[in-house]
């Protein structure tokens, strides 16, 4: 009985070694290919900011252009921080993370003068400075919580083409609501300076809802902006600050969390490349959207995002 007891034990360890294959480093890095890195950077910068979902785009870009993604298959000789195998999933989930540095520095760029603002404030002390501080972690606290502790759950079940087209059509319907019945007030002199601690909190609420692939950190965090009475420009505004720590601690979270492999499995010349086209693209987007959103709210973006949705669902089921 008990050997019975011991091969059931071990069962499951046997099947998994048995459907496990290995490939090499430069087989991972290979690839990254200059067509793929060009349509993932341009894809993250186009859509990182505005409310159409950047990693429920990515998600479908890999598809379509069949990027290794089996998490059956680990990289030969490659371990993470922790000592854990890296899989060719994880080299393709992460990568859509990592990518995110060239948005950031988009955004670092447009609004430096306001984060510089912020950061000689707290230097001085200023309570202003300060208060604002504390406002964007408030608005930043419960997404990196949650997303965090649910990390790979929210990989394994939600990461799929038919998660994403559902998600973009239901929020699409949300800015229909949203925009006939959160009319934004007029802009007034710095209104996010200004913002209150329950309105952060009510931004990092709705930012949660983000962590469904399709639903857009952007689009969470305006129409929480909009709930908790910002006007459309303060609320965007506020959203990209936000945007730029959640983004900022995402990709240095899962650069430190690869260690050494993330030199074996990313190629430096396609990474780079990545980074500068997602870099370029989202300076585009960002400097259009501020003043689109600001004079024409988000009802544009609806159409797009239930076209898309659909158009998902019934390539990918039919």
């Amino acid at each position: 009985m008990s050997k019975f007891l011991g091969v059931l034990f071990l069962l499951p360890f046997c099947l998994w070694g048995a459907t496990t294959t290995e490939v090499s480093p430069q087989e991972a890095q290979a690839g990254f290919t200059t067509s793929r890195v060009l349509v993932t950077g341009t894809v993250e910068g186009f859509t990182e900011f505005l409310p159409i979902s950047s990693t429920g785009h990515m998600i479908i870009s890999d598809r379509l252009m069949h990027v290794p993604d089996d998490e059956n298959v680990i990289v030969k000789g490659v371990v993470d921080h922790k000592g854990r195998p890296v899989t060719m999933e994880r080299v393709a989930d992460d990568y859509l993370v990592i990518i995110q540095v060239g948005a950031i520095a988009a955004v670092l760029l447009i609004f430096w003068s306001r984060i510089a603002k912020i950061l000689g404030g707290l230097l001085k002390r200023d309570p202003a400075a300060w208060r604002l501080a504390v406002a964007l972690s408030i608005a930043f606290f419960p997404a990196a919580f949650l997303g965090l502790l649910f990390k790979e759950k929210i990989t394994a079940l939600l990461f799929s083409p038919e998660v994403v087209g559902i998600a973009l059509i239901a929020g699409g319907l949300v800015i229909f609501w949203a925009e006939e019945k959160l009319p934004g007030p007029k802009p007034s002199e710095d209104e996010v300076g200004k913002i209150t601690y329950r309105q952060a909190m009510i931004v990092g609420l709705c930012q949660c809802c983000a962590l469904i692939p399709g639903t857009s950190r952007s689009l969470s965090t305006i129409l929480g902006g909009r709930l908790a009475g910002l006007s459309n420009a303060a609320a965007t505004e506020f959203s990209f600050l936000v945007g730029l720590i959640i983004l900022t601690g995402a990709s240095i979270y899962k650069m430190w969390s690869l260690g050494p492999a993330l030199l074996q499995v990313y190629p430096a010349g396609p990474a780079a490349l990545g980074l500068i086209v997602a870099g370029i693209t989202a300076l585009i987007a960002v400097r259009w959207m501020v003043g689109f959103v600001s004079r024409r709210g988000l009802g544009s973006f609806a159409w797009y995002r239930i076209a898309v949705g659909a158009a998902i669902l019934i390539y990918f089921n039919f």
